[in-house]
């Protein structure tokens, strides 16, 4: 394959993954909206795109191993980039069922939209946060929401950092990761002062549901935490394409 041809060919995968990005995080956005609605019908619109999601990654790995196949590169930025975008699509495709998967729940949801969970009093500190609050759904669910508007925002950037090549940008999302972590801990820890110790026997005898709404608003908070994870393997992956090594094999040479 001639060096003008490989190079409009990796041009072209590195479009469609950039597009793939596109895809997923307007998957998690829609998912958010559907949540924060209660909509049906978007929900299952994002469960049924999941779909093109899926067939995009398997265009972009036949791609990848066409190339490697046909120009069979030894080395450099070419290989690692070769090599690397299966792991970069696969990432983003799990990110794409995790929106899917919280498009699944609210779906699940909506027959136990009957009652509201009780209001709870906090008077704590977890992760620096001082709280003398009250808890309750509402508060919970914005909660998410906060997490899911964190996590597509390091989506975003990761997603703008594999296009420029900013190995800068890569390593400081890598290092940020935890953002999106403590929110998240902030989302459970409210999940789970609503259903402790004595608070859970009137609760459950006020609403029969509450548990099942309480689990499905887990699940949901915890897909939106691995997008964090997801984000963080590909900014690894970046920095190997550009640098030649991971970031984790830097963080541990000798220094002189």
């Amino acid at each position: 394959m001639a060096r003008t041809i490989l190079d409009r060919e990796l041009r072209e995968l590195d479009a469609q993954i950039v597009r793939l990005g596109d895809m997923v995080d307007d998957a998690l956005g829609k998912s958010l909206e559907a949540l924060g609605a209660g909509d049906l019908a978007q929900s299952g619109m994002v469960i049924e795109n999941d779909n093109l999601i899926d067939s995009l990654r398997a265009a972009v790995e036949e791609h990848a191993i066409r190339l490697l196949t046909l120009q069979q590169p030894l080395g450099g930025r070419d290989l690692r980039f070769l090599a690397s975008a299966l792991s970069i699509v696969g990432d983003l495709e799990r990110m794409g069922d995790g929106a899917a998967g919280i498009a699944q729940n609210v779906l699940r949801m909506a027959p136990l939209r009957g009652e509201t969970m009780p209001h709870v009093k906090i008077d704590e500190e977890i992760a620096g946060r001082k709280l003398h609050e009250e808890v309750s759904e509402e508060t919970i669910m914005h909660g998410i929401q906060e997490l899911g508007k964190e996590a597509r925002r390091v989506l975003q950037g990761t997603m703008k950092a594999f296009a420029a090549r900013d190995v800068k940008a890569a390593r400081y999302i890598w290092e940020e990761d935890d953002v999106v972590d403590v929110r998240y801990h902030l989302v459970r820890h409210d999940l789970m002062a609503m259903m402790t110790g004595a608070r859970a026997i009137p609760a459950l005898q006020n609403d029969s549901l509450i548990l099942q709404r309480a689990t499905y608003l887990l699940w949901i908070a915890h897909k939106l935490e691995r997008v964090g994870d997801h984000c963080s393997n590909i900014c690894e992956r970046l920095l190997f394409i550009v640098e030649g090594e991971t970031y984790a094999h830097q963080q541990t040479q000798p220094t002189s």
